[in-house]
């Protein structure tokens, strides 16, 4: 097949849709599949941040074209952007057998619609978003639209059939991870040493941002240590406006903080394995790949119950589930897990083994039958 992937962003710009894509791409190709990647120049969408002049992504074993992303003026500082050049660029050459739509945002629909209209081929969505947009006839309209529907969670998939969309167009197919890369995992103690952290490690992993809940797990973090002594909060990932604001805020708090930028995933792994608690108090969330990283790492997790969330930490089983916002229970939940290690141990335990269930090479498996029957239709 011919396959078109249509993203608002692409690495190295950083991100679990950006991850899931490029390993999505990668094992297409090596599948004998002709990939095309279309996305933009951006790095990050607030602050703005565009790839430096003269990139090149050269060693890629597939064709990505990127696209000058625009801002809409009035959306500007909600990361709203579209590319113009995308109505030239595929308006011509070879036929796609297939498109697929990662991302409900104004860059891949308005992508993703004109290449069906003026190529004539099958599309294919996922919306990467919190379930929670699944409620009228508006996104019900822009569905619609597609040939197929990728769900990410059950609770996706039930949205969509309730807004009535025909339910043989949905797929259910879970984002995965590489497996093998967590086979040999280093040891607790590398992390540590390199950063000088002796005592209770609390991580989040993900942009720093207000709107994924940094601000709230500081004020968590001071609310615990009261009970469970000093800790250390580490934010690995990088800056989305918010970093600032967010060390000024640790200060005050009594907080030691330490932002280390975007971690290659060998490091991230060594700090997962290395942290008391991995938290992660999103205010909104489709998934949650980082997650199932944790829990391949062995960490115990604490998130919010929101999205797709729910769908692998499961109370009490596989982790603590919190309401977004709430700094009182998102310290009480990580009380417990600094202080209860049976608990701690017996969480992860479980969360390992139902992670261990989301392998990326079954996600692409079940994508590429998925074409296949779109294709048919």
């Amino acid at each position: 097949m011919k396959i078109l992937q249509i993203t608002r962003t692409f690495p190295p710009a950083v991100g679990g849709v950006e991850s899931q894509v490029k390993e999505i791409a990668l094992r297409l190709t090596r599948k004998g599949h002709e990939v095309t990647v279309c996305t933009s120049d951006l790095l990050n969408e607030v602050p703005l941040r565009r790839l430096p002049n003269g990139w090149s992504d050269r060693g890629v074993p597939f064709e990505i074209c990127r696209h000058k992303a625009v801002p809409i003026p009035w959306r500007k500082n909600e990361g709203t952007y579209f590319a113009p050049t995308v109505f030239f660029s595929h308006a011509r050459g070879d036929l796609p057998s297939i498109a697929h739509c990662q991302g409900l945002n104004l860059f891949t629909v308005s992508a993703s619609l004109f290449v069906q209209r003026a190529r004539k081929c099958k599309m294919v969505c996922t919306i990467h978003l919190d379930p929670i947009i699944l409620y009228n006839k508006f996104v019900r309209t822009i569905l619609e639209r597609f040939d197929g529907l990728v769900a990410l969670t059950e609770e996706e998939l039930r949205r969509m059939s309730a807004l009535g969309i025909d339910r043989s167009k949905i797929r259910l197919i879970p984002n995965g991870v590489d497996l093998q890369s967590f086979a040999h995992l280093p040891a607790r103690e590398e992390f540590r040493t390199r950063t000088g952290i002796t005592g209770n490690l609390i991580l989040y992993a993900g942009r720093i941002d207000v709107r994924k809940g940094c601000d709230v797990l500081i004020e968590a973090v001071s609310i615990a240590q009261h009970s469970v002594g000093e800790c250390t909060l580490v934010f690995a990932g990088p800056d989305c406006g918010s970093e600032g604001y967010l060390r000024r805020l640790s200060r005050r708090r009594g907080v030691r903080a330490i932002f280390t930028g975007n971690l290659t995933p060998a490091c991230l792994r060594s700090a997962l394995v290395a942290c008391d608690v991995f938290a992660l108090p999103s205010l909104s969330e489709g998934f949650g790949l980082t997650i199932l990283e944790a829990m391949l790492c062995g960490a115990p997790v604490v998130a919010t119950r929101i999205g797709g969330i729910p769908t692998i930490v499961r109370e009490e089983e596989t982790g603590l589930l919190v309401s977004p916002s709430d700094h009182q229970s998102l310290a009480d939940a990580i009380c417990r897990l600094v202080k209860d290690k049976q608990l701690s141990a017996r969480l992860a335990d479980k969360a390992k083994l139902l992670a261990s269930k989301y392998s990326i090479s079954r996600t692409v498996e079940e994508l590429e039958k998925f074409y296949h029957y779109v294709l048919s239709g």
